[in-house]
């Protein structure tokens, strides 16, 4: 299958689908479809594709014929029956995060797919940053790791559209997945996990993990917004951040002038590569979701050349496994 001849089909024109259309088309996809019932937002969306049609109900799109791959932007509530209309309708699927709102929908859509022959992917931009494939080569260097801590602050139940508990559990697929870029053999649905919620959207989660703590702190009212992690081994620490896409690595040397210069050294590092990355990022275009193009392109690589997806439904099983985990955990408080 070529790149000329691979198109997609956007479910849902809001913000996310503005931006999978885009990674789509850049990855050498033609978009020819935007369903969504706000026949307006698909205007738009579709006025940024030439030839795109629109269409308000998914049903009629699928009758008009069938894409390489649907990109499902839309509420979690809504994915199991959509994903089982483009499964059946002979489609691949790159399906926003949460993949199902349950560990049981999740292998659900992805028996269905797997019946149909097709390849089912959730968006977890995140562990495909650039930040985060530099900090995962680079560990290796640093010895045993020790403590992998992701510090989570987001607004994005401000707007009152989603409470702080939803938002948070719709958050923790990222920091599981990007856990499992950093500690490639690990299970995260296998760690032994708890949780203290000290208020509405505002949980502590850990687990041991190979003789390192992790630890997710998430917060839906602590400021300004971040989304942080720091890995600390034996041999030093790396710092990503993830909203920006870089990452600094830390030496871990034992002296008196290095704890008195370390703030010095650590700030010159942060500025260099912050100002660094900000120029790539220009000049790719990337302006959001870090990650998310490259995900996008490595998914259309696998739908072309029909070979696993980049996460495989064995990883996406066991985040939201260990999703429904914490997320029972945090219910109790």
């Amino acid at each position: 299958m070529s790149r000329v001849d691979t198109t997609s089909l956007i479910i849902g024109a809001g913000l996310m689908g503005h931006s999978h259309a885009r990674c789509a088309a850049a990855a050498g996809a033609r978009v020819v479809g935007i369903v969504d019932h706000d026949v307006r937002s698909a205007k738009r969306l579709a006025a940024q594709h030439r030839g795109a049609t629109i269409w308000a109900d998914l049903g009629d799109a699928l009758k008009a014929g069938a894409p390489t791959a649907a990109h499902i932007c839309t509420p979690a509530s809504t994915h199991l029956d959509i994903a089982r209309s483009v499964a059946r309708a002979g489609m691949h699927a790159l399906i926003e995060k949460p993949l199902a709102e349950t560990a049981k929908q999740t292998r659900l859509i992805h028996d269905g797919f797997a019946r149909a022959g097709r390849l089912a992917c959730p968006t977890h931009q995140y562990a495909f940053g650039r930040s985060v494939r530099a900090a995962s080569a680079r560990l290796p260097q640093f010895g045993n790791l020790k403590s992998i801590a992701f510090d989570i602050c987001s607004a994005g139940a401000a707007l009152g559209q989603i409470t702080p508990d939803e938002l948070m559990a719709e958050i923790l697929p990222h920091p599981l997945s990007i856990l499992q870029k950093l500690q490639p053999s690990i299970d995260v649905a296998a760690l032994d996990w708890t949780c203290i919620r000290s208020a509405p959207g505002e949980w502590l989660v850990a687990a041991p993990s190979q003789q390192a703590l992790v630890t997710i702190s998430l917060s839906a009212s602590g400021r300004p917004t971040r989304f942080l992690t720091r890995v600390a081994a034996e041999g030093g620490s790396i710092e990503i951040d993830h909203f920006h896409d870089f990452a600094i690595a830390l030496p871990g040397r034992v002296s008196k002038a290095q704890k008195i210069l370390a703030p010095f050294a650590r700030s010159s590092r942060e500025f260099g590569s912050a100002a660094l990355n900000l120029l790539a990022r220009a000049a790719r275009r990337e302006l959001a979701y870090p990650g998310l193009g490259t995900l996008v392109g490595d998914f259309y690589t696998a739908v072309r050349n029909r070979s696993a997806p980049p996460i495989t439904p064995d990883e996406s099983l066991a985040v939201a496994k260990a999703r429904d985990t914490i997320m029972g955990l945090a219910s109790r408080g």
